[in-house]
């Protein structure tokens, strides 16, 4: 089986249609941050936006619950009103909230006409940029806390990431639920990757300790995730929202493959053009065992698909890296891990 992996898409909606029109593969996944300005090109309302969310955050520190913004905004239209958030300002954060939300709908809609006229195979989770996808225009594609077999192979998906996203309401935002640490995580994308067994994850948040580094923080990724690999042992692992800390890892008998964003997107340590994805090849053998055989990284620039290296991987799982496109590997720097 042929398949086609972007990740942190951020809006290139035409690059998306660039890629299936232009590249042969059983099947397309596309895992999360679908979407990227939830207000489209109206910086005003944006930044008013992220002026009153934090005001309203502050408000709500005290209160776990993820709709604590909209309640304490929805209590101070309602003459509920403090000194610190008025009643106008509440009615603002709500229209405010509810413009984005019907612009991130407006997105899922363009996403499906890059992808309805294709005719191709695709599956799809949302990030922390994106609501869950349920009723949107691309919700038939969702396999978020959902599972999609092919060719004998199994891929379980769960989206989002645990953080905070400045600019979308997060109360729309898709969850990630997942708190405390130790004997005393709870972890629900856990207890559904241990659920369903899979032979392929579908995240867009990583699991701790793999493609996880975030420059000047450290590993962000998720305890409860890491828990399902190590039980489980996937025989890939699909993941992105860290676009820094991309590439092909493997740790026992489980490979990771991040290839970075495909879609723009402005970091810490400055903007990234993004335009990566990659090409997989996986093999089911008539006994029923399941391996990783070939991946392609390449990059879209200006239209075309440029290959920048192929890694082979044989049936003792030995991985050797061909390099194709020097300028490109050694701007970004190694990707077989």
């Amino acid at each position: 089986m042929n398949v086609v992996y972007l990740t942190d898409i951020h809006d290139n909606f035409a690059g998306v249609s660039t890629v299936l029109n232009n590249t042969s593969a059983d099947l397309y996944v596309l895992s999360g941050d679908l979407t990227y300005h939830a207000f489209g090109t109206d910086d005003v309302a944006l930044f008013r936006f992220i002026e009153l969310q934090e005001k309203i955050r502050m408000l709500a520190g005290r209160n776990p619950d993820a709709g604590a913004t909209l309640h304490l905004a929805e209590q101070a239209q309602g003459g509920l009103a403090t000194e610190s958030l008025s009643a106008d300002e509440g009615a603002e954060y709500l229209r405010l909230a509810a413009q984005a939300k019907q612009e991130l709908l407006r997105k899922y809609q363009t996403l499906n006409k890059a992808i309805a006229p294709t005719g191709k195979k695709v599956i799809m989770i949302p990030g922390n940029y994106d609501l869950p996808l349920s009723d949107t225009a691309v919700a038939g594609y969702s396999i978020h806390e959902n599972t999609f077999t092919m060719e004998g192979i199994k891929f379980a998906g769960y989206g989002s990431a645990p953080v905070f996203t400045p600019g979308i309401p997060e109360e729309l935002a898709a969850p990630f639920e997942e708190s405390g640490s130790g004997t005393k995580l709870t972890s629900r994308p856990r207890d559904f990757m241990l659920r369903e067994h899979a032979d392929v994850f579908v995240m867009h948040n990583p699991a701790y300790g793999t493609l996880d580094k975030l420059p000047r923080f450290g590993h962000c990724g998720s305890h409860g995730l890491r828990e399902a690999v190590d039980e489980i042992e996937p025989k890939l692992v699909l993941s992105g929202h860290v676009h820094e800390h991309f590439g092909l890892l493997k740790l026992g008998h489980t490979y990771f493959l991040n290839p970075s964003n495909f879609g723009g997107v402005e970091t810490i340590e400055g903007y990234q053009a993004g335009g990566y994805f990659a090409r997989f090849t996986l093999q089911a053998d008539t006994d029923g065992q399941k391996f990783l055989r070939e991946v392609v990284w390449s990059r879209l620039v200006d239209g075309r698909v440029r290959e920048i290296c192929t890694v082979k991987i044989d049936k003792k799982q030995r991985a050797t890296e061909t390099v194709t496109e020097a300028a490109e590997y050694a701007a970004m720097g190694k990707f077989l891990l």
